[in-house]
């Protein structure tokens, strides 16, 4: 048939663009759950310190400054954690509610499941409608991940949810190898134009391409992020905390020189680690 070659290659192109973002996709949904990890042992590590600082006398007003900023930021925190984890407590009727999304049904909906909602939510932060992906429930979690998958908000200039149901075909982020036999067998596969049909997959495949694209910018500075957690981490934080709580040094009056150089560098490096903790990626 004429132009069949022209679709057949095409459509090949739509299918293996379609796999190469679910490899990268399913890399950042890892890479999240990876840093919201890291993110939660450095908040545990912060309440630590914050104890200790709170029970050290005579301690220089810095300090207090300082330990002011990292309890605000850890208030903060916990405060966006707790409201996650109200939304996510009942998996099974988040996704009974998610099954009712139409297309979405059947697709994979258990891969977009709490732990990898509190991973986005803590990552990127807001959904295109404003508000944060993790707050929101049901279907309204589904919409907003696929508002969010298809390239933003259509108000923001994005695709919106359309976009991304027609990309992925999928209830959950990892849904990708239904998604692209989904776009091929269905309305694409409706016209008999064959050369229609790979004009169309044509402009799908760029696309999911942009889209893989912006997913590999994001899985670097998700990598850079947790690089700064991990060395804030590692950069003396806990060797140094252990060192004084293990010398019961809770006086700042009995502290020597080099006791008071370490504990402002203790100081710093915790106020450094607790922006790091909330920061998010654009």
């Amino acid at each position: 048939m004429f132009n069949s070659e022209y679709k057949n290659v095409a459509l090949a192109a739509l299918q293996s663009a379609g796999y190469q973002h679910k490899a990268v996709f399913e890399n950042v949904i890892q890479k999240a759950q990876v840093l919201h990890s890291k993110r939660m042992e450095a908040r545990n590590v912060l309440v630590e310190f914050r104890d200790y600082v709170r029970a050290i006398r005579n301690k220089p007003y810095d300090i207090e400054k300082i330990l002011g900023v990292i309890e605000i930021r850890l208030q903060k925190f916990d405060s966006a954690i707790d409201d996650i984890k109200k939304q996510s407590e009942d998996d099974d009727t988040i996704t009974k509610e998610m099954m009712g999304g139409g297309a979405l049904a059947g697709a994979g909906v258990a891969a977009f499941g709490p732990s990898a909602a509190m991973a986005v939510a803590t990552t990127f932060g807001t959904a295109s409608t404003g508000a944060a992906i993790g707050t929101l429930s049901g279907v309204a979690a589904t919409n907003a991940a696929l508002a969010w998958l298809g390239g933003g908000a259509l108000v923001a200039g994005g695709g919106g949810m359309a976009a991304g149901e027609a990309l992925l075909a999928m209830a959950g982020p990892v849904g990708w190898a239904i998604g692209g036999i989904g776009i091929i067998g269905g309305g694409l596969m409706a016209s008999s134009k064959n050369k229609k049909i790979a004009k169309e997959a044509e402009e799908k495949t760029r696309e999911i391409q942009s889209k893989t694209e912006k997913n590999k910018k994001e899985i670097i500075k998700i990598d850079q992020l947790h690089a700064k957690i991990t060395d804030e981490l590692q950069s003396g934080i806990c060797d140094i905390l252990d060192n004084f709580v293990s010398r019961h040094m809770y006086d700042h009056h009995e502290f020597s020189t080099d006791d008071k150089h370490n504990f402002m560098i203790m100081n710093n490096i915790a106020e450094s680690l607790s922006k790091y903790m909330g920061e998010k990626i654009d």
